[in-house]
């Protein structure tokens, strides 16, 4: 499960009423280890997947923001067999309430629904997410100057309820961003999920799954942007090793 860029650089910020971004990006996953129930590192067979995502939000008025996101996948396991899926990914729209800005602060409440792309088949790693899901979240935000350069930290904090098999998740995410030049945007991120009890079915699963993220915005214009980041797994439970980059393009209007 890869975190898409574009989202996780929206944090608790919304935009100027009228105000819309997007982003289209291609993510590569691959994978040939996962994490045991006791987080020790273990061989498995290959595991690719391919995503094209696009991902938008608009200011709807001062402090409310909507978003959705969607995105096409093509998958490819070898786990006791050769496994394939292509087509459409799971599909977000929500919406973003700022309830504080003070002092450098931001706080917003943000809650969103999941529509997942994908139904049930015989492997749950190329099949992915087939669970529709509600997600919300507390997100805070602290602007701050480094050596001159402005930059931000953005935490956040929530519990997405999954239907279906899986257990309920709390996320946890942290995001560090430092404009280190007039049109360059670095950003150090971590997204962390913990199951909240066991999965029912046939995988008795009880994920804890932890991604640290390099990312960096080059904005070409006012408008246009480049997009890239790289991401792996440190540890987790029950989860796949993953490892992966993206790469996109940004429109501001």
């Amino acid at each position: 499960m890869a975190v898409p860029l574009s989202e996780a650089a929206a944090g608790a910020f919304t935009l100027e009423p009228g105000e819309t971004k997007m982003f289209l990006t291609g993510v590569f996953n691959a994978g040939d280890h996962y994490f045991d129930s006791d987080g020790r590192l273990r061989k498995r067979e290959t595991y690719r997947k391919y995503d094209l995502q696009l991902y938008a939000e608009h200011g709807l008025k001062d402090g409310l923001t909507a978003f959705g996101s969607t995105g096409l996948q093509r998958i490819r396991a070898e786990d006791g067999g050769t496994f394939e899926r292509q087509g459409l990914g799971r599909t977000e729209l929500g919406l973003r309430q700022r309830v504080l800005q003070r002092d450098g602060w931001i706080v917003s409440l943000q809650g969103s629904a999941v529509i997942a792309g994908a139904k049930e088949g015989p492997s749950v790693a190329v099949v992915g997410e087939t669970d529709d899901q509600l997600d919300g979240r507390l997100l805070i935000a602290r602007s701050f100057e480094l050596f001159g350069k402005p930059g931000f930290l953005d935490l956040a904090g929530g519990y997405r309820l999954r239907g279906g098999d899986p257990a309920d998740e709390i996320r946890l995410d942290a995001t560090l961003g430092l404009r280190v030049a007039p049109r360059w945007l670095l950003m150090a991120q971590s997204f962390n999920t913990i199951a909240t009890g066991t999965w029912a079915g046939r995988y008795p699963l009880k994920q804890r799954i932890y991604k640290a993220q390099a990312s960096a915005i080059f904005d070409l214009s006012e408008r246009w942007s480049l997009i890239g980041a790289a991401f792996v797994t440190p540890a987790g439970k029950d989860a796949l090793d993953e490892r992966g980059a993206t790469l996109g393009v940004g429109l501001r209007f």
